[in-house]
């Protein structure tokens, strides 16, 4: 009985894996065939180095660096596609602008590689108010990393800023993660300490 279990299980498993790579195949090649569409409701990434603490230990070579890649990023197109797929790309803009949309999304992974290498430097050197600027303007281009939503929710809990606390677990719910629960209990969880 136990082995019929078993084989009825496996059967089923298969069945719907079968069933997902059908229906992704079917999609992959929908996209494939999409002419080049108009990126007229693409919404760059402007960066913005007013709202960033350029004049805090400049002098550090690793903060120098972060500095200097950002703002030649800047004068780039950005794009932040998280949660997008290849094939959710092409359906939406065409197979043609892959290559490009794809650009700009590598350069926003660099924007925000440096973003949190320098946050975290000055982090370090006990420069935590600067280091949240960093964070925060992270926080409002849309990253995705999960250390600097914890350090923040960390940081604001420790002065009692429950409210920005709250904020940041919206500005999670808005992002497009399959994380999104997760990072969202960790949040909250420094509400209730």
């Amino acid at each position: 009985m136990f082995i019929g279990v078993l084989q009825f299980a496996i059967r089923r498993a298969r069945h719907k894996d079968d069933k997902a790579d059908k229906l992704f195949w079917q999609r992959e090649n929908e996209a494939n065939n999409v002419r080049r569409k108009p990126l007229d409701d693409v919404e760059y990434v402007r960066v913005d180095m007013d709202r960033l603490p350029t004049g805090v230990l400049n002098d550090d070579e690793v903060i120098a660096d972060c500095i200097k890649d950002i703002e030649d990023l800047s004068k780039e197109k950005i794009l932040n596609l998280t949660g997008l797929t290849n094939t959710d790309l092409k359906l939406k803009y065409g197979v043609a602008n892959l290559p490009f949309l794809s650009e700009c999304d590598n350069r926003y992974t660099l924007l925000i590689q440096n973003l949190q290498k320098w946050s975290e430097q000055l982090w370090e050197k006990g420069y935590q108010d600067d280091a949240v600027k960093i964070m925060e303007y992270e926080v409002s281009i849309g990253s995705d990393a999960h250390s600097v939503y914890r350090r923040l929710a960390s940081y604001y809990s420790k002065r009692g800023r429950t409210e920005k606390v709250e904020e940041l677990v919206k500005d999670v719910e808005a992002l497009n993660l399959m994380t999104t629960k997760t990072l969202i209990a960790d949040l909250k969880s420094y509400l209730e300490s």
